[in-house]
């Protein structure tokens, strides 16, 4: 019995008890003699006050009967995977919706779509239901369900994205998985391309090869890239629903381009192509995009490698001097001579020099116009005599000055930042940031900027910089932003001025475009052209442009999904290309859910209530004048 079922037969004694306790106050001390009477006037007493009473406590009229569901039907585009003929298995499907629909929810007349988003239909369009969501999320229906009092009835293929959600079904919801006939099925579920590289050098790509629902033979995967030979690779039997990680790698051809990387999976038998083939794009320059070298390695340098490898997706080799003369490859620590140092910090197209600023790297290589940031760290504190404080001095960001980057760093919470070391005053010719010494006095410059000859330079004083990244929260976002704005003033003077360009090298359809800006514009127009002459909003040819809205200081946003294809995108200083490839829903996956109950007990509609029907007041009132009358001829009051 239900918590509801309990409220109404507790509403019900209440009132059968007050309209008992009534009676025999008027008629329980009655004489023998005309008890009879005193009987039938009690029964019509407690009659009429056990009706007022259950109209005053909300009691219903009726039982209450079970709440019609809503039925969320699952039409992501996983139930046509790996099918065979399409026609067919899709007429199947629907009668097995309508069948589902018949069996589990009779009388429903709420139906809803769910995938990657969420529909109203009717009983009658499930008849021209197609399967073709790019995705499987049900969050939305749960919601709607509990909204309206109602049990969830979800038919699904068993591949849901937030499985989790339907915890918070409404009670009596139940899951239909509707069956599929397994089918040979291999697929390229992932692959890790690097986001930019150097030409001649050697990239390692990584595939993620998947098995559907039934084992798949020995097979091999191909490697495609601009201006490079096939690769062609073996991949090892699998499982069902089973996956390996394959690797290899390329040695990049020489010439600065935006390549495309394909990893295609080859399985003798393979019933569905959609999934076969997975592409990534690869920016390929002419010289190393970054190289960082620190003669006094420390948080500070490891903070700032973060910012440039993880937010800014930058390849960067850095270069750790632990002693006079001994160098090592961040990282893996692997010994490197000066000789080698200088010559890949020469060939850089952005160099950053952190400790000892005096040195240089080899001269021949260098490009003049090259970017270069220089970073001054603060001398160690002087170790205290016995008796003696030593406190070291607390600088505090204090402004941002006009410059280049002042569009980017005008949000900066500077009244919450943890204080800096600096090492004397940044020398440059337009100040970046401002810092006060314990927050009096004059605001000196901690980092400036300059450009000679065409080439841009940052210059960095202090050190204390990643007490802004381990505090955590705004301090966190402070450093992310002001070393994200430098490092992209410094990449626009390695040739990079693109506005804006897209983030994700592997995107596929279903999934938002994440972008981010080159330059201190907030507001952006990229243009899109989609290969084979068709734009993304699916006319035949032409260009389609998006508007791009960057938040205050922030340099990333998003843009809604796109359709599967290569485009090409234009923005204000240069191109890219962006790839976006088949949905995750083509890619096999493990059922999410199962068949069955999601929880138990049921939902129930309002039962009619005494209070809204006519006839128990009536009656009442006419219990009420019996009793007036047989008392009145029995001689009562």
């Amino acid at each position: 019995m239900s918590i509801g079922d309990v409220t109404v037969v507790i509403r019900w004694i209440l009132a059968l008890a007050l309209g008992v306790a009534a009676a025999w106050l008027a008629y329980g001390r009655v004489g023998a003699v005309a008890r009879n009477r005193a009987i039938l006037l009690g029964a019509l007493r407690a009659l009429a006050v056990t009706l007022v009473a259950a109209i005053l406590f909300g009691a219903p009229s009726a039982p209450p009967r079970p709440a019609a569901p809503l039925v969320a039907i699952d039409v992501s585009a996983s139930s046509r995977r790996a099918v065979g003929d399409e026609n067919s298995v899709v007429k199947a499907w629907r009668q097995r919706l309508v069948e589902a629909a018949t069996r589990d929810a009779a009388g429903s007349d709420a139906f809803v779509l769910v995938g990657d988003s969420l529909r109203d239909v009717s009983a009658s369009d499930i008849a021209t239901l197609t399967p073709d969501d790019q995705g499987s999320r049900v969050r939305a229906a749960v919601d709607r369900a509990a909204s309206v009092g109602r049990p969830l009835v979800l038919l699904t293929d068993g591949e849901i994205d937030d499985a989790e959600s339907l915890a918070d079904a409404p009670g009596g919801s139940v899951v239909r998985v509707l069956p599929k006939t397994p089918r040979t099925d291999g697929a390229v579920a992932d692959l890790s391309v690097p986001v930019t590289a150097t030409a001649g050098d050697t990239i390692t790509v990584a595939a993620t090869i998947t098995a559907g629902a039934m084992a798949t033979p020995d097979a091999r995967w191909r490697v495609l890239l601009d201006g490079v030979p096939p690769l062609d690779l073996p991949v090892p039997a699998l499982g069902a629903l089973t996956s390996t990680r394959v690797t290899t790698t390329i040695a990049l051809p020489r010439g600065a381009r935006s390549a495309i990387v394909r990893a295609v999976v080859l399985v003798p038998g393979d019933a569905e192509p959609r999934n076969d083939t997975l592409a990534s794009t690869i920016d390929i320059g002419d010289r190393p995009s970054a190289v960082f070298v620190s003669t006094a390695p420390d948080l500070d340098v490891r903070e700032a490698l973060v910012v440039l490898r993880g937010a800014l997706n930058v390849p960067t080799r850095a270069f750790l001097r632990i002693a006079s003369g001994v160098w090592r490859v961040e990282g893996t620590l692997a010994p490197i001579s000066e000789a080698d140092v200088k010559a890949q910090a020469g060939a850089a197209g952005m160099l950053i020099v952190h400790g000892d600023t005096a040195w240089r790297p080899r001269a021949a290589a260098r490009s003049a116009t090259a970017a270069k940031a220089l970073w001054v760290p603060a001398p160690p504190t002087a170790i205290a005599r016995a008796g003696d404080v030593a406190r070291t001095p607390e600088w505090y960001a204090s402004g941002v000055p006009a410059s280049p980057l002042a569009a980017a760093l005008a949000g900066l919470p500077l009244d919450s930042l943890p204080p800096l070391t600096l090492a004397g005053p940044a020398r440059g010719s337009m100040p970046v940031l401002t810092a006060q010494l314990g927050k009096r006095g004059e605001a000196v410059a901690a980092i400036a900027a300059r450009i000679e000859n065409g080439g841009r330079t940052i210059v960095v004083s202090g050190s204390g910089y990643a007490g802004w990244a381990l505090r955590g929260g705004r301090s966190a976002e402070a450093f992310g932003a002001l070393w994200g704005a430098i490092f992209d003033w410094l990449a626009a003077g390695r040739g990079d001025v693109r506005a804006a360009r897209p983030m994700a090298s592997l995107l596929r359809a279903g999934d938002p475009v994440a972008w981010r800006r080159g330059g201190a514009d907030s507001v952006v127009t990229v243009r899109l052209s989609r290969r084979g002459a068709t734009s993304p909003s699916g006319a035949l040819g032409g260009t389609d442009s998006l508007t791009l809205r960057f938040a205050g200081a922030s340099f990333e946003t998003t843009s809604p999904a796109l359709p599967a294809g290569v485009y090409d995108v234009q923005a204000e200083g240069g191109a890219s290309v962006l790839v976006v490839n088949a949905s995750r829903e083509w890619v096999p996956r493990a059922p999410t859910v199962r068949d069955g109950p999601l929880s138990r007990g049921a939902l129930s509609s309002d039962a009619p209530r005494l209070a809204d029907a006519g006839w128990p007041f009536v009656l009442a009132l006419l219990l009420l004048c019996g009793e007036w009358i047989g008392r009145r001829a029995g001689g009562y009051r």
